[in-house]
């Protein structure tokens, strides 16, 4: 049976531009990790660089070995593997990165267009064990003798199909920069030409090559393996296999409308990486203390303004709230919603006492509430425990505060502990006032949404006991502890019968226990299930860019909403009168088909 957990994604160079465009990568992989899949990532040299690299070949020599050829042009998907990796661990999203080698990826024949035979699915599902996504370079692989040969051009699509084929993988996705397959050329003049919902292995190949290699096409006729083509944070890609063929509407992305209310560390970072999505997402609003303070990013000055109550009622489709606190978040969000606006916000200490009548609210005005931030980071634990709450959660022990293991961790490699505090907040893990942070309040705050989205209510946060982080109780554990035992301030939810028991403790944890070696910044979670089963989550809880992914995967996921709204089911496509050669009635057309626009024409 297929992993239905598992899904390999493959990015192309139409794609990846520039290592800015790596982010929308992160995006897409975060989108799934967000689900519970595994994600193998395959990716393509960035625009150009392969040309740029065959171009440095020949000017050396134009007789060149192919294999010595081979062997440069693999540094272009090296290059990109590595840096979407960068990406995705500044992100929060825990990856990692395998080359060519250590999958022993075995291709045979010409140096330069080798098929691939074999990989080591065991080192693969090893490393997506652990953390959950690999980053793989597409296009390269080895010959038997350990030299360096290439797939061809577009390769990297034959790479993504091969390991989804040998991991049995659930689902394999070719991102590209177009949203699926179309009958004829959508941008050449004329009628709009169909574009396929689902379309079969022979249509796919009586393309030019150009969005889709056919090699790779061919191997998943051989192997009838499906597979999906279609754009970034896509609702609707064209599925490709057995048939029959189906035409349906072309995706186009709305464009949503945000008020950002607040520009400080989460805020700010937001704002970034919308920026990277201006068509999808076009910011109208920013509320600020201050409209002449200098900021990084530069806001513009016309969309500045210090009343938060006229931003959140500016008409925005969602508004972002990143100021913190109770008040004025409450009211602006109240306001938000009241005027029609969905709302997104990272903030649990609003959250843990007021949520469920915003929820209700939101509810109420046929608005949607989003807070996947406001518990983890970029750690997806209000995600996965809405998703397997239906199976019975048994408990959750966690490390839910950034700043704590930040500080804990620096003062076991000896900092003092006022100094792995103002480090902490150096750094941006820590808010100017750590009070919160380091009495377990914060993470207190997250328990009771943690128990709240597991459908357990009555857990009010003042009541969650917690052990307060100080000198001097840091110093009498670490004294109790001793040296074989690592402290942490773990956030503890008991679920039975007897109603919900939550605690935020200081303690001692054995070197063997999962939670010991988390550190920095980091958070995790151990979910238990009344069957015995458990999950455990990692990735980054503190800091810009960890929050601002998990904020800008709910506003995507409004996006998504908003797109697949506007959709309209598959249609079969029509029978055509026989008598033509190479027709029948029934069949899809025989014409060669293209993808996507002219500016998309190039290989991936």
């Amino acid at each position: 049976m297929p992993d239905a957990r598992l899904i390999v994604l493959k990015f192309g160079g139409s794609v990846l531009r520039d290592e800015t465009t790596l982010r929308l990568a992160v995006h897409e992989v975060y989108r799934w990790r967000r689900t519970g899949h595994r994600v193998i990532a395959v990716v393509s040299a960035l625009a150009g660089q392969t040309d740029a690299l065959l171009r440095q070949a020949r000017n050396i020599c134009d007789s060149a070995d192919p294999a010595a050829v081979a062997a440069l042009l693999s540094n272009g998907e090296l290059h990109s593997a590595a840096l979407l990796g960068l990406h995705l661990d500044r992100a929060g999203v825990p990856a990692r990165v395998l080359t060519p080698s250590a999958i022993r990826l075995i291709a045979t024949g010409p140096a330069l267009d080798a098929d691939p035979v074999s990989a080591d699915a065991r080192a693969l599902l090893d490393a997506l064990a652990r953390c959950g996504v690999v980053v793989v370079p597409g296009f390269v692989a080895q010959d038997s003798s350990g030299r360096t040969v290439v797939l061809g051009r577009g390769g990297s699509d034959l790479t993504a199909l091969f390991l989804a084929h040998a991991l049995n993988a659930h689902r394999c996705r070719l991102v590209k920069d177009v949203d699926g397959l179309y009958e004829s050329d959508p941008s050449a003049p004329g009628a709009t030409p169909a574009r396929f919902a689902r379309a079969r292995w022979d249509d796919a190949l009586a393309t030019d090559g150009s969005i889709i290699q056919h090699k790779a096409v061919a191997f998943a006729r051989s192997r009838r393996l499906s597979f999906e083509l279609g754009g970034f944070n896509s609702v609707a890609p064209t599925r490709i296999g057995v048939g029959p063929a189906q035409f349906g509407p072309p995706e186009r992305p709305t464009c949503l409308r945000l008020a950002l209310l607040g520009f400080g560390t989460v805020g700010g970072g937001v704002f970034e990486l919308l920026r990277e999505m201006p068509v999808r997402f076009e910011v109208i609003s920013i509320a600020v203390r201050e409209c002449s303070k200098p900021r990084a990013p530069a806001a513009p000055e016309p969309l500045l303004t210090n009343d938060v109550i006229a931003a959140a009622t500016c008409g925005a489709d969602v508004v972002v709230e990143a100021i913190g606190g109770v008040e004025p978040a409450r009211t602006a969000i109240e306001h938000a919603l009241r005027a029609g606006s969905h709302v997104v916000t990272a903030n649990k200490a609003l959250l843990a006492e007021h949520g469920p009548r915003l929820v209700e609210l939101a509810a109420s005005r046929g608005r949607r509430m989003r807070y996947s931030a406001a518990v983890g980071g970029s750690t997806p634990v209000l995600e996965r425990v809405a998703r397997i709450s239906r199976r019975g959660i048994r408990s959750v022990r966690a490390l839910l505060n950034g700043t704590t293991n930040f500080v804990l961790s620096q003062v076991a490699f000896g900092a003092p502990f006022d100094d792995a505090v103002r480090l902490a907040q150096d750094r941006g893990f820590a808010e100017r006032d750590p009070r919160r942070d380091l009495s377990g309040r914060d993470a207190a705050d997250k328990l009771c949404l943690i128990a709240r989205t597991a459908g357990v209510h009555g857990l009010p946060g003042h009541e969650v006991a917690c052990d307060d982080l100080t000198e001097a109780n840091v110093r009498a554990a670490r004294h109790e502890a001793g040296t074989d035992r690592v402290l942490r301030h773990v956030a503890t939810l008991e679920i039975d019968g007897g109603g919900p028991r939550a605690s935020v403790r200081l303690s001692a944890l054995e070197a063997d226990d999962p939670l010991a070696s988390v550190a920095a910044e980091q958070n995790a979670a151990i979910i238990e299930l009344v069957d015995g089963s458990h999950e455990i989550l990692r990735g980054r809880g503190a800091g810009r860019w960890p929050t601002a992914e998990s904020v800008v995967a709910d506003l995507l996921g409004l996006s998504r909403r908003s797109a697949a709204g506007r959709r309209t089911p598959p249609l079969r496509r029509p029978s055509r009168s026989p008598g033509r050669r190479g027709d029948s009635p029934g069949e899809p057309d025989a014409r060669v088909l293209h993808t996507g626009s002219r500016a998309a024409w190039r290989s991936s």
